[in-house]
């Protein structure tokens, strides 16, 4: 149960130490990820939206 203490003190001491020291220099890996998780929501959502015009366009063409 130690070594688990000793883990979690240790991530604690981390997570103090990288909220503290942070500047205002850039983006952090978690900021990039949201911000490309976002991209890629976006993207998926305008696919679909061509995808969805394009099917119905193409169905009236195939109708008299």
């Amino acid at each position: 149960m130690d070594h688990l203490n000793l883990a979690l003190l240790w991530l604690q001491a981390r997570w103090a130490t990288a909220r503290d020291n942070r500047d205002e220099a850039g983006f952090t890996a978690l900021e990039w990820l949201v911000v490309a998780l976002g991209v890629i929501a976006i993207a998926g959502i305008a696919v679909a939206a061509v995808k969805a015009y394009v099917t119905g366009q193409t169905n009236k063409l195939g109708s008299p």
